[in-house]
């Protein structure tokens, strides 16, 4: 700390900021004028941003980097590259515009057909089933991505049909139907009770972005690399891990569901992400059952049990294959080139643990990065903002309880528990909160992120386009018409200096909570800023763990007995947050830590069972102390947890 102190008096700490230069293909003079304006700003690094640029890797894109990079290197600042041509990550520069089918994005959907109680025989015709239903668009996708401007497929096809008995329980209660198709008739024998007959389709012609990457194939995946990555390193290699930092990846998404529809539960989406690998992957976990089991991704009227296996088991599949094709594969390749992997998935209103806009899992969709990530834009966090309710002109709903609580410490849970962020978690700040933003409400931001231990920022936007650029402002130059641009670059100062004080050591957090995407995902379940806030409001400290550190110890270098230790961090206490379910791993973990003497209070609620092992049963019961959330912190505190 002292040589940390010593450098800041000499005015010579690192550099942790790098704020998005969005480029738009301007002259020469404007691109170099505006990497000085940021040089002034006591920034020493940049993140160019290509969404705007008409030519990107094209020749027009190669003329304006020249530029940037000479001008880096004159400088002595670092160039951070956003990683395609459209947003969000996974376009891939138009690579799967005319891309092999296999190689894009896949749905699964259903029809339903009731049977009639009483009827002993019905015959399906299938000939109206051979195709998935139409998408609707809604209004923001009719707007945006009209339907005759998408890429159409003609690979549509039923991959099962299943007979499903409403109230069922077990396995008996699943019928596979798909054996029994003669030509394009379905003859069925309706046993006793309700029915449902689900017809699950596979189709490629669904959403506003089905032609963008696959993120659960390694293939598809790969085309980023070989249309964003490659042609960089192929022009600019002796650049790489010097003046070049590394690749930025913006709000990447699997992409099912609706454009910006935010909020549902698995059973709630039109359309389950698919891909020829995690078929594989579900049909080695499930053999003969797999055909059965795919309705429960919907089915409400089922058992708990089986329905939550079905449900987490599907969701691991996903999460894991996009852990592995698309962010450790692009994180390895950068790795192996000598430069970082940075960037950041939707968190928005609790959808870090969901599909569609997200990746599903948080700390597995971040899993290849050099940094943690996190995003706060466009009134998320807000003075005194942590109230739930519509928001902004289209009255959108706005969790101010998870962006005050949880927000900023997905980001610094991560870069604590796992070796690769070696301690570093960057948010993008500052974008799309209007004109109305000051330095006053930047400094706000600013603090809340660091006190949280955040220590890196990409602040959004400088934008060299001619003022006034009406693109998600405020900019912070606007070619000099900011009046605020020389507090804003005190502002910057400020801020590295904080960061350079909290980087490189260990935050002490006494509590672990469990991340709930596997509650979530099965059954009933507590958000995560519930317990936050209880904590947060009594200067309690936290880090919220997934259940991967019990199921892939080494990674997260996880001892559990007396102590419980993650990486470099040691907690004094384990909270479970209310959940119906959790998986069998936390489970068998928080039996371990109970017979040690390590303390695990479960918060309202103990979970009923695992959801990945319907037969487990707690061991010692009587073990368990269970909290609520009223008494959360005085409990802790009498324990002499602060």
């Amino acid at each position: 700390m002292i040589q940390k102190v010593k450098k800041l008096l000499e005015n010579s700490g690192k550099n942790y900021i790098f704020p998005f230069l969005w480029m738009h293909g301007e002259r020469a003079e404007v691109l170099r004028k505006y990497m000085q304006v940021i040089y002034d700003a006591n920034i020493r690094a940049v993140c160019i941003e290509s969404r705007p640029h008409p030519d990107f890797c094209g020749s027009g894109w190669w003329r304006d980097m020249d530029i940037i990079l000479e001008e880096a290197r004159r400088l002595g600042m670092k160039v951070w590259i956003l990683d395609d041509s459209h947003f969000p990550t996974g376009y891939a520069n138009g690579a799967l515009e005319e891309a092999l089918p296999e190689l894009c994005r896949q749905s699964l959907v259903y029809q339903t057909i009731e049977c009639p109680e009483g009827k002993e025989r019905i015959v399906i015709d299938l000939e109206q089933y051979q195709k998935a239903a139409p998408w609707t668009p809604n209004m923001i996708e009719t707007y945006q991505l009209p339907e005759e401007k998408m890429r159409h497929y003609e690979d549509d096809r039923i991959i099962s049909i299943t007979a499903v008995k409403v109230h069922g329980e077990a396995g008996q209660d699943l019928i596979d139907l798909t054996e029994r198709i003669e030509g394009n008739q379905l003859v069925f024998d309706v046993p006793a009770g309700s029915w449902n007959i689900y017809i699950c389709q596979l189709t490629r012609n669904r959403g506003p972005h089905r032609n963008y990457i696959n993120m659960m194939d390694q293939n598809s995946c790969r085309m980023l690399i070989d249309a964003v990555y490659e042609p960089h390193y192929k022009r600019y290699h002796a650049d790489f891990g010097t003046t070049i930092a590394g690749f930025f990846s913006d709000e990447p998404e699997i992409g099912n569901g609706h454009l910006y529809d935010t909020g549902k539960r698995i059973h709630e989406l039109e359309d389950q992400a698919w891909s020829t690998p995690l078929q594989k992957a579900l049909e080695e976990k499930w053999r003969e059952n797999f055909r059965c089991y795919l309705p429960l991704l919907w089915e409400q009227d089922f058992g708990d049990k089986l329905k939550a296996k079905v449900r987490y088991e599907y969701m691991d599949a996903v999460t894991r294959k996009v852990e592995e094709c698309f962010s450790n594969q692009l994180g390895n390749w950068c790795r192996e080139h000598g430069v970082s992997y940075i960037g950041h998935l939707i968190e928005d209103n609790n959808q870090h643990t969901r599909t569609g806009s997200s990746l599903g899992h948080y700390f597995r969709g971040l899993a290849g990065q050099d940094m943690a990530g996190i995003d706060d834009i466009g009134g998320q966090v807000l003075p005194q903002g942590e109230w739930r309710g519509p928001y902004g002109l289209m009255g959108e709903m706005r969790d101010g309880e998870f962006y005050h609580y949880v927000l900023g410490k997905l980001g610094t849970s991560l870069a604590a528990i796992d070796p690769l962020k070696k301690g570093r978690t960057m948010c993008e700040i500052f974008g799309n909160y209007g004109w109305e933003e000051g330095v006053r409400l930047e400094k706000y931001l600013a603090d809340h992120f660091l006190v949280r231990g955040v220590n890196h920022f990409v602040p959004h936007a400088f934008s060299p386009k001619e003022f006034p650029d009406p693109d998600c402002p405020p900019h912070f130059y606007a070619h000099g018409h900011n009046p605020q641009y020389r507090h804003f670059g005190a502002l910057m100062q400020y801020m590295n200096r904080v960061c350079e004080l909290i980087s490189d050591g260990r935050h002490i957090a006494p509590v672990a909570i469990l991340y709930n995407a596997e509650a979530e995902w099965t059954g009933e379940y507590m958000e995560l800023s519930k317990p936050a806030m209880r904590l947060y409001d009594r200067q309690i400290d936290f880090d919220l763990i997934p259940e991967d550190v019990f199921a892939k110890s080494d990674k997260f270098r996880t001892q559990i007995g007396s102590k419980l230790t993650v990486n470099l961090q040691e907690y004094s206490i384990l909270l479970v947050p209310g959940a119906q379910f959790i998986t069998e791993n936390s489970a068998r973990a928080i039996e371990k830590l109970q017979e040690a003497g390590f303390p695990v209070w479960f918060l309202e609620q103990m979970p009923e069972g695992a959801c990945d092992a319907p037969e487990f049963v707690w061991k010692n019961p009587e073990r368990a102390k269970t909290v609520s959330l009223d008494a959360l912190a005085e409990e802790l505190e009498r324990e002499g947890i602060s």
